[in-house]
C-alpha cells in the first residue's frame, strides 16, 4: 500500500519558510573566487615552472613542480565547478519560485493511535513505527535527523518529496508531541539482521502490538 497524497493550500508558516529561504538564497554568493585569483594563480604557477626548469633536480624540484601542477589544475577545473554550483543555485531558486507561485503542497494526513521509536544503533538513523490501524503500520526513518524537534505526534502530515527536498522537513505537526513506546537499540539491530530493514515511508500489513513483540524477542 502506498501513501495517498492530497493537495492543499500552504499554511502561513510554510509560505513564510519558503519566502525566507528564497531571500536567503538570493543573497547567497555562489563563489568568492574572482578573475584576479586566476591571474595570480597563473603568474604563480608560471613562476614555479620557471624555477623548476633552471634549478638542479632535487627534492625542491619535485615539490615546486607539484605545486605548479596543482596551481594549473585550479585554473583549469575551478571554472567548471563554479559553473555547476551556479547552475544548481539557479535551479534551486527556480524551484522555490515555482513552489511559492503555485501556493499549494501535496501532503498525506496521518492520524495515529500509537507510535514507537527504535533509536539509532550505529548510523542507520532513528526509526519511528506509526500505528495506522489494527492491521497496518508506517515506517518513518529520521534520515535528516530533524524529526525529533516536533515529532512524534499522533496527528501529522507527510510532505511529498518535492517539498521535502526544498526545505528538508518531512512532516508537519498537527498535535502535541507524544511520548512514544521505546524499542531497544540492540533489538532493532538484531531484528533488521533477522528480518531485513524496512524502507522509509513503507506501510506494512501487521498488527502494531505483534510487531513490537517481535522486536522485543530480538533483544
Amino acid at each position: 500500500m502506498d501513501l495517498e497524497y492530497h493537495t492543499r493550500d500552504f499554511y502561513p508558516d510554510e509560505l513564510s519558510i519558503l519566502k525566507t529561504l528564497k531571500r536567503k538564497k538570493e543573497k547567497e554568493e555562489v563563489s568568492k573566487i574572482k578573475l584576479y585569483h586566476f591571474l595570480i594563480a597563473g603568474l604563480f604557477g608560471a613562476g614555479l615552472t620557471y624555477i623548476t626548469a633552471v634549478i638542479p633536480d632535487s627534492f625542491w624540484t619535485f615539490l615546486l613542480g607539484t605545486i605548479a601542477i596543482l596551481t594549473f589544475g585550479f585554473i583549469v577545473f575551478t571554472p567548471r565547478e563554479i559553473y555547476k554550483q551556479k547552475k544548481r543555485h539557479k535551479t534551486f531558486l527556480n524551484q522555490l519560485t515555482v513552489m511559492i507561485d503555485k501556493g499549494v503542497v501535496n501532503t498525506c494526513h496521518i492520524s495515529s493511535k500509537s507510535i514507537a521509536i527504535a533509536p539509532e544503533y550505529e548510523d542507520e538513523s532513528d526509526l519511528y513505527i506509526v500505528k495506522l490501524n489494527e492491521s497496518e503500520v508506517l515506517y518513518l526513518w529520521d534520515i535528516e535527523y530533524n524529526l525529533y524537534k516536533k515529532f512524534p505526534c499522533l496527528e501529522f502530515e507527510i510532505y511529498e518529496d518535492d517539498f521535502f527536498k526544498l526545505i528538508g522537513r518531512q512532516v508537519y505537526q498537527l498535535s502535541e508531541q507524544f511520548q512514544p513506546v521505546k524499542i531497544a537499540k540492540k533489538a532493532k539491530w538484531n531484528y533488521m539482521k533477522q528480518y531485513g530493514a524496512s524502507t522509509h515511508l513503507e506501510i506494512q500489513n501487521i498488527n502494531f502490538e505483534e510487531l513490537l513483540e517481535k522486536y522485543k524477542n530480538c533483544a
